[in-house]
Order: C-alpha cells, then sequence, then structure tokens
C-alpha cells in the first residue's frame, strides 16, 4: 500500500496503481473529469502511463455546467 494525497486528503491505495486504474475503482468516468497529477494537468491519454507512487498528489475535477 501507498499513500496518496487525492482531493486534499491522504488515502492508502495499492502499489502499482495507475491513475486510470484509480478512477476506474472510484467509478470516475475518465471523460467527465480532468487530472492534476503533482500540481500538472495530464493529457487524457497519459492515465495510463502514470503509476502513483508514494506521497503524489492527484486532483480529480469535475466541472459542471449550467445556465
Amino acid at each position: 500500500m501507498i499513500t496518496v494525497k487525492i482531493n486534499g486528503q491522504n488515502k492508502e491505495i495499492k502499489d502499482n496503481t495507475t491513475v486510470a486504474d484509480f478512477l476506474k475503482d472510484n467509478n470516475i468516468n475518465p471523460i467527465e473529469v480532468t487530472v492534476e497529477y503533482n500540481f500538472e494537468i495530464v493529457n487524457p491519454e497519459s492515465i495510463a502511463d502514470i503509476t502513483l507512487t508514494n506521497h503524489d498528489t492527484l486532483e480529480v475535477l469535475r466541472f459542471v455546467g449550467g445556465g
């Protein structure tokens, strides 16, 4: 297990988890969110290539439109 700060809270997740795995495990559709990994916006095509490591920071942002 590793500790990752996700949306401001420390969470323990399985070692060798990719960003894509994290989203899938939490029922988050990657098309509906913007992901920031260690303070940089991630290209959606890259989420399967990024493996989370101990003490990384992940922000998952969902935008809601209205009018």
